[in-house]
């Protein structure tokens, strides 16, 4: 699950409405940029087309101007936002050339916001009724892509009475405390994969002489999570002592028992710097649910 946490700020260019006061010389650069992880109701959709900006990186200090389509069939009306999910900020008020009203259809917009911290870009559809989003697609450059999965539909997304996301009333502690997901290093080892974790687990059953009746890789965010569960009680020692074999790996507990376990493997070396501490506090709760997840608990 993924809780966005946004900060927006102003900046003095042209209304997002008002799109023909947006002109070339206000926006000089073309931005190369990636596509991260969307996810939309049926049938609706958000294409960016463009990234223009004042820098041709996209950094603290630029602004950005988004062009794009979308296609809007599950609601009647609602904002279409471009936001920017960041840790540890504080909300502040939203800048109108950051959202647009639309309605149902399909239809065109540009939007724009000026950068002011590091984070994950991101253009969403909000519910009017709710200020809950339900569906959008992440972009970006570099470790600043967000790529693991998520859902609008699953996640509690609120918007404050200023515009922005944030988490609100009482989930605010536990927002605080877990924090947003961190991003993986950049030319991640193979090893550290969905597929890379997959094959060792294989191997290291195989090698321990036992049959996996469940193996699944959480590769919602990083580190990849593993969940496995053996065919009989006691076989998991037997899994975990062929585990600290493995150079590339690092089994230092989890959640589980004899015969079912959850567990992270991937070296705390491979971390990137400084965000020890929040992915030990979103690893606790992630190693539950996958625990749950394979033991086949609600």
């Amino acid at each position: 699950m993924l809780i966005f946490g946004i900060v927006a700020t102003w900046a003095a260019l042209p209304s997002v409405a008002d799109t023909t006061n947006i002109v070339p010389q206000d926006f000089p650069h073309a931005v190369t940029f990636e596509l991260g992880v969307g996810d939309f109701a049926p049938d609706d959709n958000i294409t960016i087309q463009e990234v223009r900006g004042t820098m041709d990186v996209i950094q603290p200090g630029g602004t950005y101007c988004v062009t794009g389509t979308y296609t809007l069939k599950t609601q009647d009306e609602a904002d279409l936002a471009l936001f920017e999910t960041v840790t540890n900020s504080t909300p502040t008020q939203v800048n109108p050339r950051q959202e647009v009203h639309v309605v149902k259809g399909t239809g065109s917009f540009h939007l724009i916001k000026h950068v002011t911290e590091d984070g994950y870009l991101h253009v969403s559809f909000y519910s009017l009724a709710t200020g809950q989003g339900f569906g959008g697609t992440y972009f970006g450059q570099g470790q600043w892509v967000l790529r693991h999965a998520f859902s609008h539909r699953a996640d509690v997304i609120s918007r404050t009475p200023q515009g922005s996301d944030s988490a609100a009333g009482v989930n605010q502690a536990l927002f605080d405390y877990l924090g947003n997901p961190v991003a993986p290093p950049e030319n991640l080892d193979v090893a550290y994969t969905k597929g890379g974790l997959t094959h060792a687990m294989q191997t290291a059953a195989k090698n321990a002489g036992i049959s996996l009746v469940k193996l699944e890789v959480d590769d919602s965010e990083f580190p990849c999570l593993v969940g496995v569960v053996c065919a009989n009680r006691g076989e998991m020692e037997k899994l975990k002592d062929q585990i600290r074999t493995m150079p590339e790996y690092n089994y230092t507990g989890g959640v589980g028992g004899r015969e079912s376990y959850a567990m992270n493997l991937v070296p705390y070396t491979v971390f990137p710097p400084g965000s020890s501490q929040r992915v030990d506090h979103r690893m606790m709760l992630r190693e539950e649910i996958l625990s749950d997840k394979i033991n086949g608990v609600n």
